[in-house]
């Protein structure tokens, strides 16, 4: 599935949804799409994209973030966070206890 957005340089382009690591939003609402190694610009609610991607995957972890279940290395239940793939390495991201176990359900058995 190929999205349209705005690259960080303000270049319109299109994103596969495979290549998102994590959607999420700012205190001012604004929501952006980080994939491996570039962040996105987008005009939509995190509702929208929820419904959008969650057949491609994707979870909604808390209020305001979305993250690829295959970019997911590492989940601590006891600490309610996620490790994602990213290019610094990794990030890790919190987990809403109310989501907590729909991440359990979700992260790959290794």
């Amino acid at each position: 599935m190929l999205l349209p957005m705005l690259n960080t340089k303000g270049d319109f382009c299109l994103l596969d949804a495979q290549n998102i690591v994590y959607l999420q939003t700012n205190g001012a609402g604004e929501l952006a799409i980080y994939s491996y190694d570039e962040k996105y610009r987008v005009l939509s609610k995190v509702k929208d994209w929820t419904l959008l991607l969650q057949d491609a995957g994707f979870i909604r972890i808390d209020r305001g973030t979305v993250v690829n279940t295959r970019s997911i290395e590492a989940f601590d239940a006891d600490l309610n966070v996620i490790k994602l793939r990213t290019s610094n390495g990794g990030l890790w991201v919190p987990v809403s206890r109310k989501m907590n176990q729909e991440v359990a359900n979700h992260f790959p058995q290794k």
